[in-house]
């Protein structure tokens, strides 16, 4: 009797065992395909901006980060058509997008699963891409378990049921961490770390996770300290190809402008050095505001002089317009701040500007050691010329800017004479530039008054 209810113990445990065992690894397959969806979800955000942009070298960094943990044996990136972009460890025998969430293969006998997750840009499809995780933790789980249940007691099955449970909760917790900081880097927090340490597979993959968190963040910390120095579109090349960026420069066609301070030097004279720093900060950054108003790039602060570039380093094919605005919004701009300044006691300026348009030469100049991205040429060197040649608040273009039939019935300007130009044998033929079209000076307006406000806490309504 004893032995049979021995047995019906034995029976009834191993029965409740297998149970449980059916019911953990099912748990286990879960847990671990959602974690595979999060990671391939996280890799499809991660992957918008450098597929769009085609930088196949942050993108093959992407990858590589993933398949430095054990527990990822594979990743891949696909275009909207289904053509492999870039791809690291091992991939499935069809190595095209399946168009489904998961799927299960083997490769050399060991069981895989492969997560896809669409790369979505504003709703529309750019790409999918692919994560493959080894089952051999959960394959290696069965094994164990089955032969634990053949040798297993009553005693046993309890510290088995013991035992699940708390690798239950061993396992989840880590992945629950893992999907909440690819929520917040999902959301931009690239701050968020997991400060749990493991030696397992789950532990290499949170180092995994913290390592590329903090590249992206030394990235973005770079990327915005180099938009402090060159233009944000210069920027953001030369951090996509670091690599490429060598000395070197092509023709093109862009518009150039010229904007001085008159009296500059004689002025500073009078000045502490902190309160010309001061002065030329708040002018300086009105120029700014003009500037990426109209898609142009602040090539070099020259003392009180500042070089603006439209065309290049991105294209613009109303260059030449876009720099007439510019120049007559600093204008504006500067006798709207002079107002302000005036009425509070503070020191005015005014500037001169000179501008043309033509080609050009564009690029990295200097040396290997140092360089810097800008703009040489005759057209270059002219535009400077005619900033010193300019009175105060006035805007000197070269006549062919103003001639030009997609320009002339844009601009306000009347002819300002001949001039007799440093380096030039033949006078040059200029305008005076006085202002634009109504619509480009309503818009204008509009954000001269939204500077004043920003500047002194005013609504746009009282700056008008």
């Amino acid at each position: 009797m004893g032995l049979s209810i021995s047995a019906l113990i034995l029976v009834g445990m191993t029965l409740l065992g297998a149970f449980l065992l059916n019911n953990q690894l099912e748990r286990m397959r879960q847990q671990a395909d959602r974690f595979g969806t999060a990671i391939a979800t996280q890799l499809a955000h991660t992957a918008q901006e450098p597929l769009l942009a085609e930088d196949h070298f942050l993108l093959k960094v992407h990858l590589s980060n993933l398949v430095r943990s054990e527990s990822i044996e594979g990743a891949a990136l696909f275009d909207r058509d289904g053509r492999p972009v870039e791809q690291a460890g091992v991939q499935p025998s069809q190595n095209t997008p399946a168009n489904l969430p998961m799927r299960r293969w083997h490769h050399d006998g060991e069981a895989m699963s492969t997560y896809e997750a669409p790369v979505t840009v504003d709703g529309n499809r750019a790409g999918t891409v692919a994560v493959t995780l080894s089952d051999r933790s959960i394959t290696a789980a069965q094994h164990e378990v089955r032969d634990t249940m053949i040798t297993a007691t009553l005693a046993m099955g309890l510290l088995a049921i013991i035992a699940s449970f708390l690798i239950s909760r061993r396992l989840a917790q880590p992945i629950h961490n893992l999907l909440a900081a690819t929520s917040a880097l999902r959301q931009g927090d690239l701050q968020y770390r997991i400060q749990e340490r493991r030696n397992d597979e789950i532990g290499h993959l949170i180092e995994a996770y913290n390592s590329m968190a903090h590249g992206m963040l030394e990235k973005d910390q770079v990327e915005r300290v180099l938009q402090r120095f060159v233009s944000p579109s210069v920027a953001r090349k030369m951090m996509a190809n670091l690599d490429q960026v060598t000395l070197g420069g092509r023709d093109v066609n862009a518009t150039v402008v010229f904007a001085d301070i008159v009296g500059f030097t004689r002025m500073s004279e009078s000045l502490a050095p902190e309160a010309v720093a001061d002065m030329l900060n708040v002018y300086f950054d009105a120029i700014t505001t003009a500037t990426s108003f109209y898609r142009g790039t602040i090539d070099k602060y020259m003392g009180d002089c500042a070089m603006i570039v439209f065309g290049v380093p991105e294209e613009d094919s109303e260059h030449l317009f876009h720099g007439l605005c510019c120049a007559v919004m600093i204008q504006r701009l500067v006798a709207r701040l002079n107002e302000y300044r005036a009425a509070r006691g503070q020191t005015t300026v005014e500037f001169r500007i000179g501008m043309n348009s033509g080609p050009m030469l564009a690029g990295n100049l200097g040396s290997r050691e140092r360089m810097q991205y800008t703009v040489v040429g005759d057209a270059v060197n002219l535009a400077s010329r005619l900033s010193n040649m300019a009175g105060a608040g006035e805007i000197i273009a070269a006549s062919p800017l103003i001639e030009n039939p997609n320009i002339g019935s844009r601009v306000r300007a009347i002819e300002y004479g001949a001039m007799r130009v440093r380096g030039r044998s033949e006078p040059v033929g200029t305008y005076r530039v006085d202002g634009v079209h109504a619509l480009s000076e309503t818009l204008m307006e509009q954000r001269i008054a939204q500077f004043l406000a920003e500047q002194y806490l005013e609504t746009p309504s009282a700056s008008s």
